[in-house]
Parts: structure tokens; C-alpha cells; sequence
């Protein structure tokens, strides 16, 4: 684990993940989910019929008006939040990119303490809230991407992370080398250049930005070499987390 990670781990105390009610299905656990179970609270009455458990029948009612009726308890699930992480080569490039994943991952899992949050390359899991984690810097089509892990998912949140120099690059000369190919090339980055590549930019998030509305899915853009601070800011602007009291 790496201590970017347990920095979010230790951040994500202070906040709680935000659960979409269609994530509240899954295996055993610590949850309260929506349905009829075996948990200690109590969810509603239903008519005694044979073969039902009698320590779960109502003694009280059947005193006051001899009807058998069993208490019907809440379900306790494990909500599953599938985190498809980018592992390609431009997350370690800068590293500061790769350093804000793992600590989004560690307060994600610190913030969810009754979830499941798993790490995967593709989705498994109906009604699990899945998140991509990734640069969003590939040729790859938004629209199929984004209906690919929206496909039976509770909720989907697409979170881009981009170096600052990314974001907002400096001009002059450089050497510039292909995180994915290893390719290197010196380019001059003028006034005119930097422009094409902001334009460019703009562009490729427009695309994205507007397949995640047609998806359902929350946006975040966030700049890695930021504050931790900001980072929950943001999410917690989006109603992805809110802080604890």
C-alpha cells in the first residue's frame, strides 16, 4: 500500500460515501438494504404461515387480538463499488497522477466501511456502483466506454485525473516523450501550438462530459497535483461524499 493511499484511507474517515438506494442489493453484510432479511431492525408485519421461524412471531399481537403475525426484519447486504481503474502508462506520467489514484481509492474504501469496494479491470457486478479512474487520455469512443460500465450499474461516476501541465501547459521548448509508445520528440510549444492543443482538449472533454450526461453518470475533473482538501471539496460539491459530524 502505498502512502498515498493511506492518506485517503485515513482522510476518508471524516466523510461518507453517498450510496444511490439501487445499490442497496448484494451478498451478506453490515448494510441495511431495502427488503425483507435478518437484520436486528424491524422492516414490517406479515401474516404467520407454517414453516415460518416462531421466534420471529409477535407475541404481544397474538395476546391483544389473537393474530399471528411474524416481525419481518430488514436485510443486511454488502453494497459492491467496482473502482475500473486505468493502469495505462500515462497514469505514472507524471506520477502525481498515479499518487492521487491511490488516494482516491484509499478514501473511497475508508468512506464506504459497509461496502465491498473492489478493484477491476472490467464490470462484474449488477447494481454495484462503478467509478472509472483514469486520464481519459486514449482514442478510445466515450460513448461505448461509458455504455459498457453503465450497463446494469446502480450509478456511475467517471472521475478524470490530469497532471497540471496537462491542464494548463507552459510554452517554450521541449522534449516530449510518448508514455504509452516510449517515443521521444523535442517540439517547440508556442503561443499558436499551446492553443491547438487547449482547443483539442476542450474538445476531447466536451465528448466526454456529454456521454456521461447521456449515461446518467457524475463528472469529475480533478488536477492530481492539487490539495487532498480540494479533492473532497469537489466531491462533496457533487453530492459523491458528505462530511461527518
Amino acid at each position: 500500500m502505498t502512502e498515498a493511499e493511506q492518506q485517503g484511507l485515513l482522510d476518508g474517515r471524516s466523510v461518507r460515501f453517498l450510496l444511490p438506494r439501487r445499490a442497496l442489493r448484494g451478498g451478506a453484510g453490515a448494510q441495511l438494504g431495502p427488503r425483507a432479511g435478518e437484520s436486528l431492525e424491524f422492516h414490517d408485519y406479515r401474516d404467520y404461515t407454517p414453516g415460518d421461524d416462531l421466534r420471529n412471531l409477535d407475541w404481544n399481537v397474538l395476546a391483544r387480538s389473537d393474530r399471528e403475525v411474524i416481525k419481518v426484519r430488514r436485510e443486511e447486504i454488502a453494497p459492491i463499488i467496482e473502482v475500473v481503474r486505468d493502469r495505462s502508462a500515462s497514469m505514472d506520467a507524471p506520477p502525481a497522477k498515479a499518487s492521487a489514484a491511490d488516494y482516491l481509492f484509499g478514501l473511497l474504501t475508508s468512506a464506504a466501511p459497509t461496502c465491498r469496494v473492489v478493484e477491476r479491470e472490467n464490470p462484474k457486478v449488477p447494481h454495484a456502483v462503478r467509478l472509472l479512474l483514469s486520464d481519459l487520455l486514449t482514442d478510445e469512443d466515450p460513448e461505448a466506454k461509458l455504455a459498457r460500465l453503465a450497463h446494469q450499474a446502480a450509478s456511475l461516476i467517471v472521475v478524470r485525473l490530469l497532471a497540471r501541465e496537462e491542464v494548463n501547459p507552459p510554452t517554450g521548448a521541449f522534449e516530449f516523450t510518448d508514455s504509452e509508445t516510449g517515443e521521444v520528440r523535442e517540439m517547440l510549444l508556442d503561443a499558436a501550438t499551446r492553443g491547438q492543443y487547449l482547443e483539442a482538449l476542450s474538445a476531447h472533454t466536451s465528448r466526454w462530459v456529454a456521454a456521461a450526461r447521456r449515461h446518467g453518470a457524475t463528472f469529475v475533473d480533478l488536477v492530481a497535483e492539487d490539495p487532498h482538501t480540494s479533492f473532497i471539496a469537489t466531491l462533496a460539491r457533487l453530492g459523491i461524499v458528505e462530511g461527518l459530524r
